[in-house]
């Protein structure tokens, strides 16, 4: 099974809206003939049919149906549907979009997990620039885990030309020591910081990372050998960010890499969907 971590369904005039932010301009030219593409979810389906991927994880911002529509965008509960809808195609998370609202946050996660196809919540400092251990966020992570959700975190230094010491890996320690039983998985690569995930994820077990909105072909080595070592299978996820990288860029620069066949596997979808849908 292949399944890709990470995908979105962006509405119509998102990718002008986007890219037309100063912050987002070097990122809007790299990406913006791929970030135009996919605005229906036959769109969306067919660039998965095309590259074979069985499933993937839409992502959404975690605010109420009512605000997203007012702004033009896709709520949790419309792409619930549309799981639904595409049995086994699909399953869904949803990104803190306010981390100043935590009691409404942890209300929507609560809401939110009563479905059995939602399966995990994104943190992305870079969007309000706190630090992803800030205690604003600190609410959410307690609620995931309660509820056995893991939560994505970006790491790394963001493509948005903004602060990237929000996303400093190194602040991943203080989550992962408060929160035990909380399923951590970093998120856009980490890069240049690969080095020290790997040394993160051979100490910390419930600490994984996936590739999204990173090429393959563009992998640190000793990641790559981590990935096809006994202690690094399954804990490197596929995952694209389609459309930011289409999902068949992504899928066939991932099935170059030298895997075992064993090691492919769990990097394409057997490690995430173990992780992702116990209950289902």
């Amino acid at each position: 099974m292949v399944l890709d971590a990470w995908v979105n369904l962006f509405p119509e005039g998102f990718a002008e809206a986007w890219g037309s932010q100063q912050e987002n301009a070097a990122v809007g030219e790299l990406f913006g003939e791929d970030l135009a593409q996919t605005r229906t979810v036959e769109q969306l389906v067919a660039a998965m049919d095309g590259a074979g991927v069985d499933c993937g994880v839409l992502t959404a911002g975690l605010q109420s149906p009512e605000r997203a529509h007012r702004q033009g965008a896709y709520a949790a509960e419309d792409f619930l549907r549309i799981a639904d809808q595409h049995a086994g195609r699909f399953l869904v998370s949803a990104a803190v979009d306010r981390a100043t609202k935590p009691v409404e946050n942890c209300r929507r996660i609560r809401e939110l997990a009563q479905h059995d196809r939602f399966v995990m919540v994104r943190v992305t400092p870079l969007v309000e620039q706190y630090e992803l251990n800030h205690r604003l966020y600190y609410p959410v992570y307690a609620t995931c885990a309660e509820l056995g959700l893991p939560v994505s975190v970006n790491v790394g230094v963001p493509g948005p030309q903004v602060r990237s010491r929000c996303q400093d890996p190194v602040l991943l320690e203080d989550l992962l020591i408060d929160f035990p039983g909380l399923t951590v998985v970093g998120a856009h690569m980490g890069h240049p910081y690969e080095a020290l995930l790997v040394q993160y994820m051979l100490k910390w077990p419930q600490l994984y990372l996936m590739t999204s909105a990173y090429l393959a072909t563009y992998m640190d080595p000793t990641l790559v050998r981590f990935m096809g070592s006994s202690r690094g299978r399954g804990r490197v996820w596929f995952a694209s960010d389609h459309p930011v990288i289409t999902v068949g860029k992504a899928l066939d620069a991932a099935r170059k890499l030298p895997l075992s066949d064993e090691a492919m596997a769990e990097f394409l979808g057997d490690s995430a969907q173990r992780v992702l849908t116990p209950r289902n």
